[in-house]
């Protein structure tokens, strides 16, 4: 006996993924603003299908496809191009209308009305309709929207065109109609007009998003666009469009300096560490920035919480070499909210590599003693400055404190060995030696003597003596000895 129950679930489980593939193959645009819901699918063949929905009892269909043109009052549809169709649908309460528009012979269109089933005459009641329906259908698709906004726009210029908008419900064709509208290449003045309108009329962040990216050079070209850009940027609530539109903005060659200043401005406003770092590491990447600029830089990376990408943004900054007096103090004070005494060190390393001033090297020495409890990361930076710096300049007494605030004697002695490899004078040798008397094991402040021996031999006389007094703190007799030997 056949089992129909399993040919058909057999049959089945081969449809669905089949139909699966083929509804993913099929471009969806998705648009909704307030009570308006508007889903268009397009098909490799060129047909389009749109469903738009208001509320709960106004809805309708259509589905069309090649180029139509629209009448000037937009009551009716004038010529449809060869091979192409119109096709609107209507229900409310349980009433159901439908136009079905074709070319027919010598491009006049076939012109049909149907309501349920029964077919009327498009002359009597069809046109009716029509002219009822397609103001709507016009204000909630893309349907001869280039058409409308060359009418409209030439009618009354930027204004009549934005009135329009305020008529359009859904997102997506408001973002139409205002692209449309870039592309007249309105005044700077008009700009501003059309910026406020992206900001306070599109509630969606990628429909404004994709508007600001595309006109970023015409947008930021005056003083009063430029802040309206910042304004319709700012209103935007998602971290990813207003980071992408930013980027986008950077990567423009032609954006001035004075116009980097308000994409700092913006930046700022962006909750995400990741995005924020992202604009700014983008900034760097593709902008040669003035001094001021990269204090803005700097100083806007005050606010990223996360260790790892205010470092990497330090770091980067640092790399650019443009860091005037203003900028390094921001450089600094945005360092000093760094909790990780990795990252901490990591940048501080970096910038130990060049010569430092006295003020500035007095800075690190402060920075890496408060904000590195890290005995071995704390070590690394000292063992640089010891390595790369001048202690000529009263800096030595804050190092040998910054030494002294360790635990770990085997780091202190390293940074130790390290400083004996300078020269000193008497005085500041004499310092040195008695800052080991802090070590609590005998056999680290040995080796760290033993170091510091051949230059307290050479100079003798006083540098000897305070060797010998240093000694004296060794409390093992066999360190003592061996320490006490070395300059003997």
């Amino acid at each position: 006996m056949i089992n129909l129950s399993k040919i058909f679930l057999g049959i089945l489980f081969k449809l669905v993924p089949l139909l699966l593939l083929l509804w993913l193959a099929t471009p969806v645009i998705q648009a909704q603003s307030r009570n308006t819901s508007v889903n268009v699918r397009s098909s490799k063949n060129g047909k389009t299908t749109i469903s738009v929905k208001k509320g709960r009892s106004n809805s309708f269909s259509l589905e069309y496809e090649g180029d139509i043109s629209i009448s000037d009052d937009d009551k009716d549809i004038l010529s449809i191009s060869r091979g192409g169709y119109f096709e609107v649908k209507k229900s409310a309460f349980g009433n159901r209308r439908r136009i079905y528009m074709e070319p027919g012979a010598g491009g006049k269109l076939i012109k049909k009305y149907y309501v349920g089933s029964s077919s009327i005459s498009f002359e009597t009641e069809g046109r009716k309709w029509l002219a009822e329906i397609l103001p709507e259908v016009l204000r909630s698709t893309s349907i001869g929207a280039e058409q409308r906004v060359s009418r409209i726009y030439k009618k009354g210029g930027t204004y009549a065109v934005l009135k329009e908008v305020e008529n359009i419900e859904s997102d997506y064709v408001k973002a139409t109609y205002v692209k449309l509208l870039l592309q007249k290449n309105p005044s700077s003045k008009n700009l501003s007009t059309i910026l406020e309108v992206v900001a306070n009329d599109i509630d969606s962040d990628y429909h404004r998003a994709d508007i600001l990216k595309r006109n970023t050079k015409a947008f930021l070209g005056t003083e009063a666009s430029t802040t309206a850009y910042i304004q319709a940027a700012g209103a935007i609530d998602s971290d990813y469009h207003k980071a992408d539109i930013l980027k986008q903005s950077v990567k423009d060659g032609t954006i001035s300096q004075v116009q980097m200043k308000s994409l700092f401005k913006i930046t700022n406003d962006i909750h995400s560490d990741y995005h924020k770092a992202d604009i700014l590491l983008a900034v760097m990447k593709n902008r040669t920035l003035d001094a001021d600029n990269v204090t803005l830089l700097v100083n806007t990376s005050r606010d990223i919480h996360s260790d790892y990408h205010k470092a990497e943004v330090l770091k980067t900054a640092l790399a650019s070499k443009s860091l005037n007096s203003n900028g390094y103090s921001a450089f600094v004070s945005s360092m000093s909210s760094i909790d990780s005494d990795h990252h901490s060190a990591d940048i501080l390393k970096d910038l130990l590599k060049n010569k430092l001033n006295s003020g500035d090297l007095r800075e690190i020495l402060l920075l890496a003693d408060d904000n590195i409890s890290s005995d071995y990361h704390k070590g690394q930076v000292l063992m640089n400055v010891a390595d790369k710096q001048d202690l000529q300049s009263g800096n030595l007494p804050i190092l040998l404190e910054a030494i002294r605030g360790m635990s770990s004697d085997s780091h202190r002695a390293s940074v130790f060995k390290q400083l004996a490899k300078q020269d000193f004078s008497t005085d500041q040798l004499a310092k040195i030696l008695a800052a080991t008397s802090s070590f609590s094991s005998d056999s680290h402040q040995t080796a760290s003597l033993l170091a510091f021996a051949p230059k307290a031999k050479e100079k003798g006389g006083t540098a000897i003596e305070a060797y010998r007094k240093a000694c004296n703190t060794i409390s093992s007799e066999t360190y003592f000895g061996r320490a006490l030997r070395a300059i003997q």
